[in-house]
């Protein structure tokens, strides 16, 4: 007996591929939606901490008492802490959809002082504390975080890390 072969049509594998193209589309079109990128609020805390580690490591390098090696250690951890703080900052506005803020408005200045002597400089101790809990913080967070925001929440901790663990270190390696 013999075997009727099908026979196709140009006509039919056009309309076929159509067809998968469509359902393709279709199907696509169903699945997930993108996902979002996290909020930006867990971003504020660092960014807190950061301006507030720069302004005490700042404060604390201004003490004539320290020796020269850690009066220039506490000056660098004072900058990397503004720039950990600024990176953060373009971060948020970025995560925000905003434009970018100049530098003059990422820095907020401090309430006005009342008259009179200004306050003794913080000790060192009071810098390592500050910047050993930042650098926890920022590590707690790098899980909860994905690409560039774990990223720069990684370096942060690292960066402090190594400041209250070798620059800060009396008389141990410094800057």
């Amino acid at each position: 007996m013999p075997s009727a072969v099908p026979v196709t049509s140009r006509r039919g594998v056009l309309a076929g591929g159509a067809a998968l193209a469509v359902l393709g589309v279709l199907a696509s079109a169903c699945g997930n939606s993108p996902p979002k990128p996290p909020p930006v609020e867990t971003l504020l805390g660092p960014l807190d901490q950061a301006r507030k580690d720069s302004a005490l490591a700042g404060a604390a390098a201004a003490d004539i008492g320290h020796p020269p090696q850690i009066a220039a250690a506490l000056t660098v951890v004072a900058t990397q802490r503004a720039a950990h703080a600024r990176a953060l900052s373009t971060e948020i506005t970025r995560a925000a959809g905003k434009l970018a803020p100049s530098s003059s408005e990422t820095t907020s200045p401090g309430p006005a002082s009342p008259a009179g002597p200004p306050p003794p400089p913080p000790p060192v101790s009071d810098v390592i504390d500050a910047l050993r809990a930042s650098a926890e913080s920022a590590s707690r967070l790098v899980a909860s975080e994905s690409g560039y925001r774990a990223g720069l929440l990684a370096s942060i901790a690292a960066s402090c890390t190594a400041s209250y663990q070798i620059a800060l270190v009396p008389g141990g390696p410094s800057i």
